[in-house]
């Protein structure tokens, strides 16, 4: 944690530039020894592109369809036929498919843990300028703080409408850009 001179602590970002790259090179390490494998098959090159197509198209929620148009991709037949029916290739895929979901999933998750982080580390400046507002010579500004701070101290203070409105956000249908931004935002406060 830092200090910003304000007297609000900071969170310090848990993902610092160094540790965002060696943790994408940990996978990237990881599905390059599993499309090596494929090393010495025929068509080893083709497979490899195809994999890696066939990957972007699963993480960015794109059909398959997407990938046989590609340049360096096999034919959609010749997928279908032989190379997904192959233990190797299959396993292969398998493989890097995981891991790189596994890469994003951890990515969205870190995106999450860092923003609750944050707003913990907000709340106690949240309540002391609350605090400092049932001071205020405003009637309406200190019935607002004492109602603000009355609910979140648990305590009811008028009858809740029944009726939720929530916002769900699947961090995983985030584009690799769209988390990065929101760890980006997240670390610079």
């Amino acid at each position: 944690m830092t200090d910003d001179g304000t007297g609000a602590a900071q969170a310090t970002p848990d993902a610092t530039p160094d540790k965002k790259e060696k943790e994408k090179a940990e996978w990237t390490d990881a599905a390059q020894a599993a499309l090596s494998r494929l090393d010495g098959s025929a068509w080893a090159d083709k497979k490899k592109t195809t994999i890696l197509a066939l990957v972007d198209a699963h993480l960015s929620g794109k059909s398959e369809e997407t990938v046989w148009d590609k340049p360096g991709t096999c034919a959609r037949n010749t997928y279908h036929s032989k190379w997904k029916r192959d233990p190797l290739f299959a396993q292969a895929l398998a493989d890097v498919d995981a891991l790189a979901r596994g890469w994003r999933d951890g990515k969205a998750l870190r995106a999450l843990n860092l923003a609750a982080e944050r707003l913990a580390l907000a709340a106690p400046v949240a309540v002391t300028r609350l605090v400092e507002r049932m001071g205020s010579r405003d009637e309406s500004i200190i019935l607002r703080a004492a109602v603000a701070i009355l609910d979140r101290a648990g305590i009811e203070t008028a009858a809740k409408s029944s009726s939720k409105s929530e916002v769900d956000i699947d961090v995983r249908s985030l584009s690799d850009e769209e988390l990065d931004a929101l760890l980006d935002d997240a670390g610079r406060g």
